[in-house]
């Protein structure tokens, strides 16, 4: 087990458990040191992201040839998603690619979240400003050229809508890769709940500026947002009594 494996775990178990995505798909990887990719295996052994473990992490390179694994795990099919954006990217360590119910409603009618929040949740508001593009081909990502596809309707923003199947998220660590999928996640949910009542009317523009103008969340508050999900993600889980937890 190397740290980076079990951050890469706890991340995906942090996703499955607060149900952010289908079954065990789902993948999350990590850029290392030496340029080659950890990613969260699939295979006839692997743990689903609700129950991952370091040991369902494995490393291949810059083109996806494996080099390191255990029996019955392989890279995931769409480990061109991870590869694509690293390709593009160089400000992105790490990707998650998941399949959270919400956001993928909301891309399949082309429907655009808007800023419906502000103090409430200000980290949603700084991911919405820097877009929420959407990729809109329903096939598996599991070609250097869809990858590139993919990689060029994300762009400069830190989540994806991918039409008809799910989403995909950046950040500088795995952990905040996570955050940025729970947090559009809660976008969609807002914006849907909204649009049961009435219509939704965005906040006001000096109020949007003010926060958005604030620049990037700061790392120590993504740090703590971290350790609230992951302790919640526990409970979920059920893991009070000494169980291997998040």
């Amino acid at each position: 087990m190397t740290p980076e494996a079990e951050r890469i775990a706890a991340a995906c178990r942090v996703l499955g458990r607060l149900g952010l995505t289908r079954e065990p798909a789902g993948h999350i990887s990590m850029l290392l040191d030496d340029g080659t990719v950890a990613v969260k295996a699939r295979g006839p052994a692997e743990s689903g992201l609700r129950f991952a473990v370091a040991d369902d992490i494995v490393v291949v390179d810059r083109e996806g040839t494996p080099l390191s694994g255990g029996p019955g795990l392989t890279a995931p099919q769409e480990v061109a998603i991870h590869l694509a954006v690293y390709r593009a990217r160089p400000d992105v360590t790490s990707v998650a690619h998941v399949h959270p119910l919400l956001p993928v409603v909301f891309g399949i009618c082309d429907t655009p979240l808007l800023p419906v929040i502000g103090a409430y949740d200000p980290y949603a508001l700084r991911l919405l400003h820097r877009g929420v593009p959407a990729y809109g081909r329903g096939v598996l990502v599991n070609t250097p050229e869809l990858g590139d596809e993919l990689a060029a309707a994300l762009g400069s923003s830190a989540v994806c809508l991918m039409r008809g199947h799910g989403v995909t998220a950046v950040g500088e660590s795995p952990e905040e890769a996570a955050l940025n999928v729970i947090k559009l996640t809660e976008l969609a949910e807002v914006n849907f709940l909204a649009r049961q009542l009435g219509e939704p009317r965005p906040i006001d523009t000096a109020d949007y500026e003010a926060i958005v103008g604030s620049g990037r969340t700061r790392p120590e508050l993504i740090e703590s947002t971290w350790r609230f999900y992951r302790r919640l993600a526990v409970e979920k889980g059920g893991e009070r009594r000494g169980v291997r937890g998040v």
